[in-house]
Protein backbone atom coordinates (compact mmCIF):
# COMPACT_ATOMS: atom_id res chain seq x y z
CA UNK A 1 0.00 0.00 0.00
CA UNK A 2 2.86 2.24 0.82
CA UNK A 3 4.87 1.80 -2.19
CA UNK A 4 1.36 2.45 -4.23
CA UNK A 5 1.15 5.75 -2.96
CA UNK A 6 4.88 6.64 -3.53
CA UNK A 7 4.29 5.41 -7.10
CA UNK A 8 1.47 7.51 -7.41
CA UNK A 9 3.21 10.85 -6.20
CA UNK A 10 6.39 10.58 -8.34
CA UNK A 11 6.93 13.52 -11.00
CA UNK A 12 6.78 13.16 -14.50
CA UNK A 13 10.20 13.77 -16.51
CA UNK A 14 10.59 17.04 -18.98
CA UNK A 15 10.89 16.29 -22.38
CA UNK A 16 10.29 17.02 -26.02
CA UNK A 17 8.19 15.06 -28.16
CA UNK A 18 8.91 14.08 -31.49
CA UNK A 19 6.96 16.51 -33.29
CA UNK A 20 8.17 19.60 -31.33
CA UNK A 21 11.76 18.18 -32.02
CA UNK A 22 11.47 18.34 -36.04
CA UNK A 23 9.44 21.50 -35.75
CA UNK A 24 12.28 23.37 -34.08
CA UNK A 25 14.78 21.87 -36.92
CA UNK A 26 12.57 22.85 -39.58
CA UNK A 27 12.36 26.67 -37.75
CA UNK A 28 16.41 26.29 -37.35
CA UNK A 29 16.90 25.51 -40.70
CA UNK A 30 14.80 28.43 -41.79
CA UNK A 31 16.63 30.89 -39.28
CA UNK A 32 20.17 29.51 -40.89
CA UNK A 33 18.94 30.00 -44.64
CA UNK A 34 17.72 33.54 -43.49
CA UNK A 35 21.26 33.98 -42.27
CA UNK A 36 22.82 33.03 -44.74
CA UNK A 37 21.14 34.43 -47.30
CA UNK A 38 22.06 37.71 -45.27
CA UNK A 39 25.77 37.03 -45.70
CA UNK A 40 25.73 36.55 -48.80
CA UNK A 41 23.41 39.91 -49.46
CA UNK A 42 25.89 41.88 -47.08
CA UNK A 43 29.25 40.10 -48.73
CA UNK A 44 27.89 41.13 -52.34
CA UNK A 45 27.21 44.99 -50.66
CA UNK A 46 30.57 45.02 -49.36
CA UNK A 47 31.75 44.14 -52.52
CA UNK A 48 29.88 45.99 -54.62
CA UNK A 49 31.06 48.87 -52.84
CA UNK A 50 34.82 48.16 -52.95
CA UNK A 51 35.07 47.43 -56.39
CA UNK A 52 33.08 50.35 -57.03
CA UNK A 53 35.13 53.00 -54.29
CA UNK A 54 38.13 52.11 -56.14
CA UNK A 55 37.50 52.59 -59.82
CA UNK A 56 35.85 55.73 -58.50
CA UNK A 57 39.10 56.68 -56.65
CA UNK A 58 41.04 56.17 -59.01
CA UNK A 59 39.32 57.86 -62.19
CA UNK A 60 39.22 60.97 -59.32
CA UNK A 61 42.76 60.90 -59.17
CA UNK A 62 43.17 60.15 -63.23
CA UNK A 63 40.78 63.31 -63.64
CA UNK A 64 43.47 65.53 -61.27
CA UNK A 65 46.32 64.51 -63.13
CA UNK A 66 44.76 65.83 -66.27
CA UNK A 67 43.33 68.37 -65.11
CA UNK A 68 46.67 69.89 -63.58
CA UNK A 69 48.89 68.58 -67.27
CA UNK A 70 46.06 70.79 -68.90
CA UNK A 71 46.38 73.85 -66.50
CA UNK A 72 49.82 73.40 -67.07
CA UNK A 73 50.00 72.83 -70.40
CA UNK A 74 51.34 76.36 -72.97
CA UNK A 75 53.90 77.93 -70.22
CA UNK A 76 56.94 78.52 -71.19
CA UNK A 77 56.07 77.88 -75.19
CA UNK A 78 57.32 80.31 -77.58
CA UNK A 79 54.90 82.48 -79.01
CA UNK A 80 54.68 82.10 -82.78
CA UNK A 81 52.93 82.39 -85.74
CA UNK A 82 53.67 78.69 -87.16
CA UNK A 83 50.80 76.47 -87.85
CA UNK A 84 53.23 73.49 -87.75
CA UNK A 85 56.86 72.93 -86.96
CA UNK A 86 59.31 70.73 -88.71
CA UNK A 87 62.20 69.30 -87.41
CA UNK A 88 64.72 66.74 -88.80
CA UNK A 89 64.64 63.98 -86.28
CA UNK A 90 61.73 64.36 -84.00
CA UNK A 91 60.55 60.76 -82.37
CA UNK A 92 62.08 59.17 -85.56
CA UNK A 93 65.18 58.91 -87.36
CA UNK A 94 63.07 60.13 -90.56
CA UNK A 95 61.71 63.38 -89.26
CA UNK A 96 58.76 64.89 -88.66
CA UNK A 97 56.10 67.08 -87.41
CA UNK A 98 56.34 68.55 -83.84
CA UNK A 99 52.85 70.14 -82.57
CA UNK A 100 53.87 72.72 -79.79
CA UNK A 101 50.09 73.19 -79.44
CA UNK A 102 49.40 73.62 -75.63
CA UNK A 103 46.94 71.20 -75.57
CA UNK A 104 46.08 68.69 -78.78
CA UNK A 105 44.33 65.33 -78.56
CA UNK A 106 43.98 62.24 -81.42
CA UNK A 107 41.16 59.98 -82.38
CA UNK A 108 41.69 56.91 -82.60
CA UNK A 109 44.63 55.76 -80.07
CA UNK A 110 47.75 55.38 -81.62
CA UNK A 111 48.84 51.93 -82.55
CA UNK A 112 52.17 52.57 -81.63
CA UNK A 113 51.06 53.17 -77.90
CA UNK A 114 48.66 50.35 -77.80
CA UNK A 115 45.98 48.71 -79.90
CA UNK A 116 42.96 49.63 -77.71
CA UNK A 117 40.53 51.33 -79.41
CA UNK A 118 36.46 50.72 -78.69
CA UNK A 119 35.43 51.37 -82.18
CA UNK A 120 37.29 47.90 -83.46
CA UNK A 121 34.17 45.93 -81.93
CA UNK A 122 31.28 45.86 -83.92
CA UNK A 123 29.16 47.71 -81.47
CA UNK A 124 30.96 50.89 -81.18
CA UNK A 125 32.80 51.07 -84.42
CA UNK A 126 33.46 54.77 -85.46
CA UNK A 127 33.67 55.85 -81.92
CA UNK A 128 37.46 55.82 -80.93
CA UNK A 129 39.29 56.57 -77.44
CA UNK A 130 41.17 59.49 -77.62
CA UNK A 131 44.86 60.09 -76.71
CA UNK A 132 45.33 63.97 -75.26
CA UNK A 133 48.63 65.60 -74.99
CA UNK A 134 50.17 69.01 -73.38
CA UNK A 135 52.95 70.08 -73.98
CA UNK A 136 54.81 72.95 -71.22
CA UNK A 137 57.97 74.57 -71.81
CA UNK A 138 60.85 75.42 -70.07
CA UNK A 139 59.89 78.97 -69.19
CA UNK A 140 63.56 80.07 -68.94
CA UNK A 141 63.93 81.59 -72.76
CA UNK A 142 62.51 84.38 -74.46
CA UNK A 143 59.60 83.86 -77.11
CA UNK A 144 60.50 86.90 -78.98
CA UNK A 145 63.49 86.83 -81.78
CA UNK A 146 66.85 87.29 -80.32
CA UNK A 147 68.29 88.08 -83.59
CA UNK A 148 67.84 87.96 -87.36
CA UNK A 149 69.15 85.87 -90.40
CA UNK A 150 71.25 88.42 -92.55
CA UNK A 151 72.78 86.25 -94.71
CA UNK A 152 72.04 82.43 -96.21
CA UNK A 153 74.74 81.43 -97.90
CA UNK A 154 72.81 77.95 -99.38
CA UNK A 155 69.83 76.41 -99.11
CA UNK A 156 71.34 73.18 -98.50
CA UNK A 157 74.29 73.96 -96.24
CA UNK A 158 73.62 73.09 -92.68
CA UNK A 159 75.07 76.70 -91.62
CA UNK A 160 73.61 80.96 -91.84
CA UNK A 161 74.68 83.97 -90.85
CA UNK A 162 72.78 86.05 -87.97
CA UNK A 163 73.10 89.97 -87.40
CA UNK A 164 74.69 88.81 -83.70
CA UNK A 165 75.20 85.34 -81.79
CA UNK A 166 76.23 87.54 -78.59
CA UNK A 167 72.67 85.45 -76.96
CA UNK A 168 73.16 82.27 -78.89
CA UNK A 169 75.08 79.10 -77.15
CA UNK A 170 75.70 75.98 -77.76
CA UNK A 171 72.91 72.95 -77.39
CA UNK A 172 70.29 75.79 -77.76
CA UNK A 173 67.06 75.08 -79.95
CA UNK A 174 66.51 77.85 -81.77
CA UNK A 175 62.87 78.35 -84.37
CA UNK A 176 62.97 80.27 -88.18
CA UNK A 177 59.98 80.96 -89.48
CA UNK A 178 58.81 79.56 -93.09
CA UNK A 179 57.43 82.10 -95.50
CA UNK A 180 53.98 79.09 -95.37
CA UNK A 181 53.71 79.88 -91.67
CA UNK A 182 55.26 76.76 -90.58
CA UNK A 183 58.62 76.48 -88.66
CA UNK A 184 61.99 74.60 -88.43
CA UNK A 185 63.34 73.49 -85.42
CA UNK A 186 66.99 73.12 -84.98
CA UNK A 187 69.73 72.94 -82.68
CA UNK A 188 73.15 74.92 -82.66
CA UNK A 189 75.91 72.94 -83.34
CA UNK A 190 78.41 75.64 -83.22
CA UNK A 191 78.66 79.66 -83.68
CA UNK A 192 81.41 81.90 -85.13
CA UNK A 193 80.86 85.36 -82.97
CA UNK A 194 83.85 86.59 -85.59
CA UNK A 195 81.88 85.72 -88.89
CA UNK A 196 78.59 85.66 -87.02
CA UNK A 197 78.11 82.07 -88.25
CA UNK A 198 75.77 79.62 -87.10
CA UNK A 199 76.72 75.67 -87.62
CA UNK A 200 73.61 72.94 -86.91
CA UNK A 201 75.29 70.44 -88.99
CA UNK A 202 75.54 66.31 -88.24
CA UNK A 203 79.18 66.35 -87.68
CA UNK A 204 81.35 65.15 -84.66
CA UNK A 205 78.96 66.75 -81.36
CA UNK A 206 76.08 67.37 -83.59
CA UNK A 207 72.74 67.06 -82.95
CA UNK A 208 69.68 64.58 -83.52
CA UNK A 209 67.53 67.79 -84.38
CA UNK A 210 70.19 69.40 -87.08
CA UNK A 211 69.12 70.41 -90.49
CA UNK A 212 71.60 68.55 -92.44
CA UNK A 213 69.81 69.95 -95.80
CA UNK A 214 69.08 73.09 -94.09
CA UNK A 215 65.73 74.78 -95.15
CA UNK A 216 65.29 73.21 -98.70
CA UNK A 217 64.70 69.47 -96.57
CA UNK A 218 62.17 71.01 -94.96
CA UNK A 219 60.77 73.69 -97.92
CA UNK A 220 61.28 72.92 -101.30
CA UNK A 221 60.08 75.95 -102.43
CA UNK A 222 61.75 78.62 -100.09
CA UNK A 223 64.24 81.20 -101.20
CA UNK A 224 67.02 83.27 -99.42
CA UNK A 225 65.32 86.17 -100.41
CA UNK A 226 62.29 84.99 -98.53
CA UNK A 227 64.70 84.03 -95.09
CA UNK A 228 66.08 87.29 -95.29
CA UNK A 229 65.47 89.12 -92.30
CA UNK A 230 63.64 86.69 -90.85
CA UNK A 231 63.54 86.14 -86.94
CA UNK A 232 66.17 83.95 -85.42
CA UNK A 233 64.27 82.71 -82.20
CA UNK A 234 66.14 81.34 -79.23
CA UNK A 235 64.69 78.63 -76.76
CA UNK A 236 67.38 77.96 -74.80
CA UNK A 237 68.52 74.23 -74.02
CA UNK A 238 65.19 73.75 -71.87
CA UNK A 239 63.01 71.03 -73.07
CA UNK A 240 59.75 70.95 -73.60
CA UNK A 241 57.56 68.45 -71.03
CA UNK A 242 54.96 65.99 -72.74
CA UNK A 243 52.53 64.68 -71.09
CA UNK A 244 50.54 61.77 -73.49
CA UNK A 245 46.82 60.36 -72.06
CA UNK A 246 45.85 57.76 -73.67
CA UNK A 247 43.62 54.23 -72.46
CA UNK A 248 45.64 51.06 -73.20
CA UNK A 249 46.24 47.26 -72.07
CA UNK A 250 48.63 46.33 -69.83
CA UNK A 251 52.16 45.21 -71.75
CA UNK A 252 53.90 42.25 -71.13
CA UNK A 253 57.60 43.57 -70.34
CA UNK A 254 59.01 40.39 -71.28
CA UNK A 255 57.57 39.65 -74.41
CA UNK A 256 56.62 43.40 -75.51
CA UNK A 257 52.77 42.50 -76.61
CA UNK A 258 50.04 43.47 -75.13
CA UNK A 259 47.38 41.56 -73.01
CA UNK A 260 44.31 41.42 -74.71
CA UNK A 261 42.24 39.80 -71.67
CA UNK A 262 43.42 42.52 -69.32
CA UNK A 263 40.91 45.82 -68.15
CA UNK A 264 41.56 49.05 -70.14
CA UNK A 265 43.34 51.54 -68.24
CA UNK A 266 44.65 54.81 -68.44
CA UNK A 267 48.13 55.58 -68.86
CA UNK A 268 50.84 58.49 -68.86
CA UNK A 269 53.61 58.29 -70.74
CA UNK A 270 55.85 61.54 -70.06
CA UNK A 271 58.57 62.41 -71.51
CA UNK A 272 60.60 65.43 -73.49
CA UNK A 273 60.23 66.69 -76.88
CA UNK A 274 64.16 66.01 -77.66
CA UNK A 275 63.55 62.52 -76.51
CA UNK A 276 64.79 59.96 -79.42
CA UNK A 277 62.15 56.77 -79.81
CA UNK A 278 64.80 54.27 -78.15
CA UNK A 279 64.87 56.18 -74.77
CA UNK A 280 61.06 57.37 -74.37
CA UNK A 281 60.21 56.09 -71.13
CA UNK A 282 57.58 53.32 -70.25
CA UNK A 283 53.92 54.44 -69.76
CA UNK A 284 52.58 54.66 -65.97
CA UNK A 285 49.56 53.19 -64.94
CA UNK A 286 47.16 55.84 -63.91
CA UNK A 287 43.49 54.33 -63.05
CA UNK A 288 42.35 50.83 -63.78
CA UNK A 289 39.10 50.38 -65.59
CA UNK A 290 39.12 53.39 -67.60
CA UNK A 291 37.39 51.83 -71.05
CA UNK A 292 37.12 54.97 -72.68
CA UNK A 293 38.28 58.43 -72.96
CA UNK A 294 36.60 61.22 -74.87
CA UNK A 295 37.55 64.61 -75.58
CA UNK A 296 35.88 67.71 -76.92
CA UNK A 297 37.77 71.12 -76.99
CA UNK A 298 35.96 74.18 -76.32
CA UNK A 299 36.74 76.88 -79.45
CA UNK A 300 37.09 80.57 -79.07
CA UNK A 301 38.98 84.00 -79.01
CA UNK A 302 40.14 86.31 -76.13
CA UNK A 303 39.60 83.26 -73.64
CA UNK A 304 35.93 83.10 -74.17
CA UNK A 305 34.65 79.60 -75.57
CA UNK A 306 32.29 80.52 -78.31
CA UNK A 307 31.36 76.82 -79.44
CA UNK A 308 32.54 73.21 -78.72
CA UNK A 309 33.19 70.76 -80.99
CA UNK A 310 35.53 67.44 -82.02
CA UNK A 311 39.48 68.27 -81.59
CA UNK A 312 40.48 69.41 -85.42
CA UNK A 313 37.19 70.80 -86.63
CA UNK A 314 37.81 74.46 -86.11
CA UNK A 315 41.36 74.98 -86.97
CA UNK A 316 42.69 78.19 -86.67
CA UNK A 317 40.69 78.83 -83.31
CA UNK A 318 42.04 78.68 -79.78
CA UNK A 319 41.31 75.87 -77.93
CA UNK A 320 40.54 78.10 -74.55
CA UNK A 321 39.01 75.03 -72.68
CA UNK A 322 38.89 71.07 -72.68
CA UNK A 323 35.91 68.77 -71.63
CA UNK A 324 37.55 65.25 -70.44
CA UNK A 325 34.89 62.51 -70.57
CA UNK A 326 36.21 59.05 -68.38
CA UNK A 327 34.09 56.15 -68.48
CA UNK A 328 35.04 53.86 -65.96
CA UNK A 329 34.21 50.03 -65.14
CA UNK A 330 34.76 48.25 -61.56
CA UNK A 331 37.55 46.02 -62.33
CA UNK A 332 35.59 43.15 -61.02
CA UNK A 333 32.01 41.54 -61.78
CA UNK A 334 29.55 42.75 -59.42
CA UNK A 335 26.84 39.78 -58.93
CA UNK A 336 23.36 41.30 -59.88
CA UNK A 337 24.79 44.58 -61.21
CA UNK A 338 21.46 46.35 -62.86
CA UNK A 339 22.15 46.09 -66.72
CA UNK A 340 22.39 49.55 -68.98
CA UNK A 341 19.20 50.00 -70.75
CA UNK A 342 19.89 49.40 -73.97
CA UNK A 343 23.64 48.30 -73.62
CA UNK A 344 24.13 51.53 -74.19
CA UNK A 345 25.85 54.66 -71.89
CA UNK A 346 25.41 57.99 -72.93
CA UNK A 347 29.21 60.17 -72.66
CA UNK A 348 27.69 64.07 -74.17
CA UNK A 349 25.83 65.49 -76.43
CA UNK A 350 28.39 66.28 -79.83
CA UNK A 351 26.44 66.90 -83.36
CA UNK A 352 30.33 66.76 -85.38
CA UNK A 353 31.68 63.63 -83.53
CA UNK A 354 31.48 60.36 -85.84
CA UNK A 355 28.38 57.79 -85.33
CA UNK A 356 27.28 60.13 -82.76
CA UNK A 357 23.92 58.70 -83.07
CA UNK A 358 21.64 61.43 -83.92
CA UNK A 359 24.47 63.80 -81.86
CA UNK A 360 24.78 61.69 -78.73
CA UNK A 361 28.57 60.16 -77.90
CA UNK A 362 27.81 56.94 -76.63
CA UNK A 363 29.49 53.74 -75.59
CA UNK A 364 28.12 50.52 -75.79
CA UNK A 365 28.77 47.92 -73.62
CA UNK A 366 29.94 44.52 -75.17
CA UNK A 367 28.35 41.24 -74.69
CA UNK A 368 29.73 38.43 -76.85
CA UNK A 369 33.50 39.24 -77.08
CA UNK A 370 35.99 36.66 -78.51
CA UNK A 371 37.86 34.36 -76.15
CA UNK A 372 40.99 35.93 -76.94
CA UNK A 373 40.32 39.67 -76.86
CA UNK A 374 37.86 40.24 -73.72
CA UNK A 375 39.33 43.38 -72.75
CA UNK A 376 38.96 42.23 -69.25
CA UNK A 377 35.24 41.10 -68.79
CA UNK A 378 34.34 37.49 -67.57
CA UNK A 379 33.23 34.99 -70.19
CA UNK A 380 33.52 38.74 -73.26
CA UNK A 381 30.36 39.41 -71.68
CA UNK A 382 30.71 43.21 -69.86
CA UNK A 383 27.34 43.92 -68.98
CA UNK A 384 27.59 42.69 -65.26
CA UNK A 385 29.85 45.48 -64.33
CA UNK A 386 29.42 48.91 -62.50
CA UNK A 387 29.92 51.92 -65.11
CA UNK A 388 30.44 55.39 -63.94
CA UNK A 389 30.78 58.66 -66.26
CA UNK A 390 33.37 61.48 -65.10
CA UNK A 391 33.64 64.65 -66.63
CA UNK A 392 35.08 67.92 -66.22
CA UNK A 393 35.78 71.37 -68.01
CA UNK A 394 39.18 72.46 -67.52
CA UNK A 395 40.89 75.83 -69.06
CA UNK A 396 42.86 76.33 -71.01
CA UNK A 397 44.82 79.29 -68.87
CA UNK A 398 48.02 79.73 -71.19
CA UNK A 399 46.55 80.01 -75.04
CA UNK A 400 49.61 80.74 -77.19
CA UNK A 401 49.06 78.96 -80.44
CA UNK A 402 46.14 78.59 -82.46
CA UNK A 403 45.06 74.83 -83.05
Amino acid sequence: MLSRRWSATRPRVAGFTLIEMMVALVVSALAAVGIYQGFISTSNAFRQTKAQGNAWQQARTAMTLITEAVESAGYGLPITNCSQIYTNNFQSAGGGLLSLAPVSAQSPVSATLNPYDPSATPVNAGVGSYELQTVTGGGNYGSAPVTYISSVPSLTAPSIKVASTLLLNKSDLFLVTLPNASCVLGQITNTNPATATVVFNSGKGGSAYNLPQAFSAVDPGVTTAQLLNAGFVDLGNASFAVDNFYVGYKLNPITNTFDYNSVPSLYMQQYTALTNNASVPPSELIARGVVDMQVEFGYGTGGFVTSWGAPGTQPGRDVDAVKVVLLVRSTRVVPHAGTVTGNRITLFQNSTAPNNNNGVVSYVIPTALPANNTTGCLDGNCSHYLYHVFKTVIPVRNVIWAQ
